[in-house]
């Protein structure tokens, strides 16, 4: 994939003019050990635009990375332009965007602030630069961002990687010497990382690879002339062609080769998901008797999966950005129905979705001529122009001096991506506003998440635990927004506000990441990957509470308006509560309290008995005297129950709280509501 963007790096140069002024290069390692360089035209200030370049799959770190075919044009044009290698091998949305974090931040402080970001790539490249458009820190200055055969819907194309996988295992059953390596259980599916060979670059049409795939061709005659395959080689091959849809025997092994190292190695590296299994098949229907039959049926693991889609997938949430995304026509590696889906994740207003017709099948095999189109009209529309069409995007190409075709076509239209991969059960169960209560693992009674599901498919989710050992703190606690996904909550940003000596206020800080799944409305699974010393952990999940008219058996809608959320007091940000609304008469409250913004720095739990609206007093529990991760114990735990109380009076959308700590005089603090769970009413209209 790294080489799938073939187009005008040489002739749209002489087109549209070679940089025209001096150039300062910068090149170096990130923190993360991703190599990255860096091209500025010397006119260049802050304020001006930066392309980031996004290069594809390759299965080798990228040590030298290109800054790509856009590299001349743009900065003639007055661009700089900037790209990672990556900090991983493969299948690297497991930190690329985190690489390109680090790469804006050298950026920033080697050249100056960009005014402006234009995400660029091609395949794996392509989606990351539509998820660059969409994440929260970048989203504000994207204003354009062009993807080449993005692979829009990842986890479903990993779907189509399982299936090949597991139907060569169908079809070469019993070749000798035909059959392909196991890996350990329970995935005997997935190569060992130490048999996947060490000396592979790019996956596709690669000798390399058809040397370590030699069982393939031993089963199915693909890499031999017609002439001496043998009548069973024809036949295994056929099937496997009929299975897949993909008829270009090149293609075919290239897929082959995705799904065997590419698969095994996002499922076994330590650095990707690390054995925990984020694939499966079970349900899926085939089409074919035999092969429904015989398939072997894997389970995903359902927090694994939940965890795979979040890093993998393109939402659509690009803000203002506007996205100009080509594909070829019979495009067998990252199938056209990927257009189809970022047809359906992002509004008709800011997409401009183009597939030019080709004869041959390619992967992202565009002419000189149509990539010079499609950056020059995504140059337009982008700085306020009118919004292209594919038969503008057509005229413009054949206005372009140089030679190649032009074959925008707008009367192709991309299937959907379930009539091209075999569909997978609907994700169970659906997130809504059921789900908002306080979840624990039982084994760690003392120790929990207070989740609240908000509309917009947004979730906020309080992690409230101890520290780690060595600390000198009694207690910790981590607040962190997130995204509902099929199956669970992905929250990618953790944060922590620790105690520092001598600090006026305790500094907010990204803490790690947080995954969610749920079986059902009552059970489920959490993971946490924290920073150094907090370290990582999966752990079940059991629900302990949920909010007035929203239990587990009733509908989603009609729970009356309620005092449940988050409140907080501007002038003491930072510091807060958490309210459960259980019945009329009954609500949890949970107190956090920061450095610099509260007397008490910690976080304590009590049950409010009365009428809210009217003022109720809730006696607080503050438990200490264990550890986070493997040091934690239950039976440590001590509650004191004299440290914190609280007054407490909360109206729909304002109150107010006496909050009075141990030794010191009580404070009132006035409160407005920061967020209402999905599914409560709303305020009454006065």
């Amino acid at each position: 994939m790294r080489q799938c963007i073939i187009f005008f790096i040489l002739a749209l140069g002489i087109a549209l003019g070679s940089p025209a002024h001096a150039v300062r290069e910068y090149s170096g390692t990130s923190p993360s050990g991703a190599a990255w360089r860096i091209a500025v035209p010397d006119d260049w200030r802050a304020g001006g635009p930066l392309v980031l370049y996004q290069h594809g799959l390759n299965f080798a770190i990228d040590d030298d990375p290109s800054l790509g075919p856009l590299e001349d044009i743009a900065l003639a044009q007055g661009y700089a332009i900037a790209a990672s290698g990556f900090s991983q091998r493969g299948w690297a949305l497991f930190r690329a965007i985190d690489d390109n974090r680090e790469l804006l931040q050298i950026f920033r402080t080697q050249v100056g602030d960009p005014g402006e970001l234009v995400p660029f790539g091609g395949s794996m490249g392509g989606l990351v630069a539509l998820k660059l458009a969409e994440e929260p820190d970048f989203k504000p200055l994207v204003k354009g961002a062009l993807a080449l055969c993005p692979v829009v819907a990842a986890s479903r194309a990993w779907d189509s990687g399982l299936d090949l996988r597991l139907a060569y295992d169908v079809v070469c059953d019993g070749v000798n010497a035909g059959e392909l390596k196991e890996g350990a259980p329970p995935y005997p599916w997935a190569y060992n990382l130490n048999d996947i060979p060490q000396n592979l670059d790019y996956l596709e049409f690669d000798p390399d690879v058809r040397r370590a795939l030699y069982n393939v061709t031993v089963c199915t005659g693909i890499t031999l002339p017609e002439s001496i395959r043998t009548n069973g080689m024809r036949q295994r091959l056929s099937r496997l062609q009929q299975f897949t849809g993909i008829t270009d025997e090149k293609f075919l092994m290239t897929n082959i080769a995705y799904s065997t190292f590419v698969l095994s190695d996002v499922l076994r590296a330590p650095d990707k998901m690390g054995g925990r299994n984020p694939f499966g098949n079970t349900g899926a229907h085939y089409g074919d008797a035999d092969m429904n039959l015989r398939i072997r049926r894997v389970d995903a693991d359902p927090l694994a999966a939940v965890e795979f889609r979040w890093r993998s997938d393109f939402r659509g949430d690009v803000g203002t950005a506007r996205i100009l995304s080509l594909h070829t026509s019979d495009d067998q590696l990252v199938v056209p129905a990927h257009q189809h889906e970022l047809r359906r994740r992002v509004g008709a207003d800011q997409l401009v979705s183009a597939i030019v017709r080709e004869t041959t099948p390619s992967h992202c095999g565009f002419s000189d001529r149509e990539g010079a189109a499609a950056w020059e009209a995504l140059r337009r529309w982008k700085d306020g122009g009118a919004k292209p069409t594919v038969a503008s995007l057509q005229s413009g190409c054949l206005t372009v001096p140089m030679t190649g075709e032009c074959r925008y076509d707008d009367s192709i239209v991309p299937p959907a991506m379930d009539s091209v991969v075999t569909p997978r059960p609907p994700v169970t169960p659906v997130i809504d506003g059921r789900f908002s209560g306080n979840w624990f693992d039982p084994s760690r009674n003392g120790e929990g998440i207070a989740l609240e599901i908000l509309d917009e498919h947004r979730a906020l989710a309080y992690f409230f635990t101890y520290p780690p050992t060595g600390s000198p703190m009694a207690q910790a606690w981590m607040i962190g927004a997130g995204t509902i996904v099929p199956g669970g909550v992905a929250i990618d940003f953790m944060n922590h506000r620790p105690d520092v000596p001598g600090a006026a206020q305790a500094p907010l800080q990204h803490w790690g990441r947080l995954w969610i799944s749920f079986t059902d409305c009552r059970t489920g699974s959490m993971r946490w990957e924290g920073p150094a010393g907090w370290g990582a952990r999966s752990v079940p999940l059991t629900r302990l509470t949920g909010l007035q008219g929203l239990s587990c058996d009733a509908p989603v809608s009609g729970a009356p308006a309620q005092a449940s959320g988050s409140w907080y007091d501007p002038a003491h940000n930072g510091s807060g509560f958490h309210v459960e609304q259980l019945d009329a008469t009954h609500a949890l409250v949970m107190y956090y309290g920061a450095q610099g913004s509260s007397p008490f720095s910690g976080w304590a739990v009590g049950v409010a008995e009365g009428s809210l609206a009217q003022g109720v007093e809730v006696p607080m529990v503050v438990p200490v005297g264990t550890h986070f991760g493997d040091a934690f114990s239950a039976a440590a735990i001590t509650h004191l129950t004299d440290r914190v109380s609280l007054s407490l009076r909360l109206g729909c959308d304002a109150g107010n709280a006496v909050l009075r700590v141990s030794g010191q005089a009580p404070q009132t603090l006035p409160l407005t509501r920061l967020t209402r769970p999905a599914g409560t009413g709303a305020c009454p209209s006065p």
